[in-house]
């Protein structure tokens, strides 16, 4: 039997809030909100060719997949941290929704998640905040990578310390998101290109 090898494409990291009954009771922005956003981002992952990486826990995470999978997107990858602090129902639900994801990374603690996830991506989409969202964007800081696309009707504010050491793009609304990740993705996709003609021609 075959092993399905992971497909040459963009990695896009979708990032938000696991418990949006809280976020969404603290930031007074309505659940469907987030979901419809989440949706589309997985739409719009899928519809420009990219692979959805994400640590299947739920919420932004499960809707983003939803979305993904509805436009038939090419790949998952399932990021499933094991051991260190986490709500004691991440780690049940990771192992539960990763089966719908093509990949599965483990090897890791929910410590190292954000560092694992910005080594992996070429872009991260960020949809609401929470503790541990701003963390995974804290962390491009330091890996230098990737650019984060966040998407402003989701989230009160994002603190002007953080933007001022990251690079986070502000979307204003969800139709704008396939614009800004289309022009996002341009220079991923001509280095990616350029890379395999190098490979070709040695």
């Amino acid at each position: 039997m075959k092993t399905r090898r992971r497909p040459c494409l963009p990695v896009i990291w979708l990032i938000g809030p696991t418990n949006l009954r809280r976020i969404a009771t603290a930031t007074g922005i309505p659940e469907e909100r987030y979901r419809n956003g989440a949706l589309a981002a997985g739409t719009i992952i899928a519809r420009r060719g990219a692979i959805l990486a994400m640590v299947p826990d739920r919420d932004i995470a499960t809707s983003g997949l939803q979305g993904y999978s509805s436009a038939k997107g090419k790949w998952t990858i399932g990021l499933v941290p094991e051991g260190g602090p986490s709500d004691a129902v991440a780690t049940p639900n990771c192992l539960e929704n990763v089966a719908a994801c093509d990949e599965i990374i483990g090897g890791f603690t929910w410590h190292h998640q954000h560092g694992a996830l910005c080594d992996l991506s070429d872009l991260m989409i960020c949809v609401g905040l929470s503790c541990g969202t701003i963390t995974g964007i804290a962390w491009t800081k330091w890996v230098r990578k990737p650019r984060v696309p966040a998407l402003r009707e989701t989230f009160s504010a994002i603190p002007a310390e953080i933007l001022a050491e990251t690079d986070v793009v502000l979307i204003e609304r969800a139709d704008d998101l396939h614009t800004a990740v289309k022009r996002e993705l341009e220079p991923v996709s001509k280095g990616r290109s350029s890379n395999k003609s190098e490979f070709l021609r040695s």
